[in-house]
């Protein structure tokens, strides 16, 4: 047995239910979806092999032969129209049914109202056809999400590498599923998780938020021998672009150049993060331009206080205090709890007196359209409340472009638009840690928040 350390203990296992990180990565074990992602993307799991067509429109999933649940039910391409159709009804409350699963054609009414069709066909137990709202290039990716995988139709089946032994509020247990397609690779008979690190095997990631969610980093230095992991997070500093000082672009390039030039204890950050494939090409790396000097600015920055590295930010911008007056911006500092009440300030639309706003995202894709997808006019999240129809009509161009290389060139001319705008600039990139005990290997991670331990192991 392995015991592992999760820095909570899940509420729930149900793959539709599960939202914070822990809670996902558990359920990620238990139930296997059509695909599974790995370090750099996915990787077939359920589903063998699928096909796109129809420019991108339509996606076939061949399920691979004599699939079972736990107790040795058949597993059927029906049971995954059975769970996304559950997964989508309004009552269930899914909270990732609507990021992960809203693309399908007829999802979004479904989840919105509970009525309508879905563009999911079984065609016979092995072959499931899905039909998007329209294409995408990474629905394989939205399709390793727990909720997209078969809820178990009894309380004993499951499809994943693990099966559940027990659960308490203090301690779950799984063991090895030996009716999962690929349980040669399981190497541990037994996992245990609880809070506690002590005398615990694996201390596992800290991180609470999903991704694809507004994100605040709530990890803790790491620990002495912790290895470091990086992942697709972006902390940003929001400059609100509605009803304040802000609204005047030349202001905004003027703060922006003001504290990209202020030493505020944070490696340099970009807006897309280094991992995510094709940042090279997407990100730009020329420095923010001081057009001209505004007059006088007065400005309030909200944060919340629970987040660990945007608070040190806060700190740095306040001790940098008169070097900020020397450039006439008097800068007041408004902290809040959590992310909650930093939400409802920061909207949007922001409240008033509300002027700049630390608030991160994490990526549910590899694909820096996930993060570049916060700024268009009709963005539930784009807290600046910055407005470029031009902007919105590449993001459409983006998304309808499956060939790597051209949708990066795409994002990149996204990306300058931002930088010239300035709705927001980069400040820190977030990372997670864990940590093995002596002689235990195999962890694997992938830096959208999902980690393996399948292959975990005691040399």
């Amino acid at each position: 047995m392995l015991r592992l350390a999760l820095p909570l203990v899940p509420a729930t296992l149900d793959p539709a239910k599960a939202a914070d990180l822990p809670s996902l990565n558990v359920s990620h074990e238990l139930y296997a979806g059509l695909t599974r992602f790995s370090a750099t993307g996915v990787e077939p799991d359920l589903a063998e092999s699928w096909d796109v067509g129809e420019g991108g429109l339509v996606w076939t999933f061949h399920l691979r032969e004599d699939l079972r649940w736990s107790d040795d039910v058949p597993i059927t391409a029906a049971d995954f129209r059975r769970s996304w159709l559950r997964a989508l009804a309004p009552r269930t409350a899914a909270p990732y049914a609507g990021p992960a699963l809203g693309i399908v054609r007829g999802a979004r009414r479904l989840h919105a109202t509970g009525r309508g069709g879905l563009g999911v066909e079984a065609l016979d137990d092995r072959t499931l056809r899905v039909t998007l709202q329209h294409p995408v290039p990474w629905f394989d990716e939205l399709a390793a999400f727990p909720v997209a995988a078969p809820a178990p139709p009894r309380p004993t089946a499951f499809s994943g590498p693990f099966r559940l032994v027990s659960a308490g509020a203090k301690r779950l247990v799984l063991e090895r599923n030996f009716n999962y397609w690929n349980a040669g690779a399981v190497k541990p008979r037994r996992l245990a998780f609880g809070a506690s690190t002590k005398k615990a095997d694996a201390v596992l990631p800290s991180g609470l938020a999903g991704p694809g969610l507004p994100w605040i980093d709530t990890v803790r230095p790491a620990p002495r021998g912790a290895a470091e992991l990086p992942m697709l997070a972006t902390g940003l500093l929001w400059f609100v672009t509605r009803g304040t000082p802000l609204a005047d672009r030349d202001a905004r390039q003027y703060v922006a150049w003001v504290v990209t030039h202020l030493d505020l204890d944070t490696p340099p950050a970009t807006l897309v993060p280094p991992e995510m494939p094709g940042a090279s090409t997407v990100n730009s790396h020329a420095p923010v331009l001081l057009q001209s000097a505004p007059r006088p600015l007065r400005l309030t920055l909200v944060w919340a206080q629970s987040d660990v590295t945007g608070s040190r930010i806060a700190a740095g911008l306040r001790r940098h205090d008169k070097q900020l007056r020397s450039f006439d911006i008097e800068l007041g500092f408004r902290p809040v709890r959590n992310l909650g009440e930093l939400l409802g300030l920061a909207g949007p639309p922001a409240r008033p007196g509300v002027d700049l706003v630390l608030l991160g995202w994490s990526s549910k894709i590899f694909d820096a359209y996930n993060l570049l997808d916060l700024f268009p006019c009709g963005s539930a999240f784009n807290v600046a409340g910055w407005c470029d129809p031009s902007y919105a009509a590449l993001m459409r161009q983006a998304v309808r472009t499956f060939n790597d290389e051209a949708r990066w060139r795409i994002e990149r001319r996204l990306v300058e638009k931002l930088h010239d705008a300035v709705p927001a600039i980069p400040v820190y990139a977030a990372n997670d840690h864990f940590t093995l005990a002596p002689g235990v290997h195999g962890f694997s991670w992938s830096p959208i928040g999902f980690y393996e331990l399948m292959g975990m192991t005691r040399s």
